[in-house]
């Protein structure tokens, strides 16, 4: 079994071109839109000096905390391609940008999903208003566009990565150099549900040590392939050693259920209203 999952894993970093058997909208994204990408997003600077960003470690200020956390989920940033079948996951630059500088104005500040955990479960400290946001699949403007963004406000992001056919190694290494967290997607974003078990434990192992032995990161949340999950799949994302994961279900995010987050995702044309109506606890 070891030996097939390390076949595998060398499969997967050599060829990086799986694809995903889910149907859903952030499967059907990757696949058909994958590629385009904004010229100015591949050009766009992270940060320029390559230090860690304010809230990637605790601040003065920042307090005990064990209460419920927003956390938001973006797909796609910038406009549709013409024909993309699923525009809504497309959030322009200018709505990105909107909604960090409304969470700025309105007291929040982001961490990552680490610095939660931490505070819920081990003494850590958050700030007054904590908000995590979290980027899917792994796409050129959120390796580069969204972190110039956040950067101005002392923000880190979290990426959950699929790490078949994934963001080169050089864009993941500018986004841990400045406090990003990278989380494993899977390997290749299929229904869990329904994957024979050696094939889920490679699903979440092999995507969890490739993180961390190219990047030299912890890799402790998962997220759900198109929030698609059961017992048997929470059960073996615990024995993978992954402490929380992710789903699309809307909500705040609470401690209860560390296997079962709630985020809120973002859609493309929400405007302010529909995020302060998210936030509203």
């Amino acid at each position: 079994m070891l030996g097939a999952a390390l076949v595998f894993l060398v499969v997967a970093l050599v060829i990086r071109s799986g694809k995903s058997t889910s149907t859903t909208k952030s499967a059907q994204t990757r696949l058909a839109s994958g590629a385009h990408h904004h010229n100015r997003h591949a050009a766009a600077a992270t940060n320029a000096s390559g230090t860690l960003v304010r809230n990637a470690t605790p601040q003065p200020g920042w307090r005990p905390y064990t209460g419920p956390v927003p956390i938001l989920v973006y797909h796609q940033l910038g406009d549709p391609p013409p024909g993309d079948t699923i525009p809504g996951l497309y959030v322009s630059d200018a709505d990105f940008q909107a909604q960090m500088a409304w969470l700025h104005q309105n007291g929040y500040q982001a961490v990552t999903l680490d610095e939660m955990m931490g505070a819920w479960f081990h003494g850590g400290r958050l700030p007054a208003k904590p908000i995590v946001i979290t980027f899917d699949n792994g796409y050129i403007p959120q390796a580069t566009f969204a972190p110039s963004v956040m950067s101005t406000y002392g923000w880190p992001g979290v990426l959950n990565e699929i790490t078949a056919n994934h963001l080169n190694n050089t864009r993941l290494e500018s986004l841990v150099r400045i406090g990003w967290e990278i989380d494993s997607h899977s390997i290749n974003h299929p229904d869990l549900t329904t994957a024979p078990p050696d094939q889920l434990r490679y699903q979440l192992v092999a995507s969890r040590q490739f993180l961390q032995r190219t990047f030299g990161i912890p890799v402790n949340s998962f997220c759900y392939p198109s929030s698609k999950y059961n017992a048997t799949v929470v059960a073996a994302v615990k024995a993978a050693g992954y402490t929380n994961a992710v789903t699309e279900h809307s909500g705040y995010a609470t401690k209860a259920d560390p296997y079962a987050l709630n985020r809120f995702e973002i859609e493309r044309g929400e405007g302010i209203g529909v995020l302060a109506t998210d936030l509203r606890h």
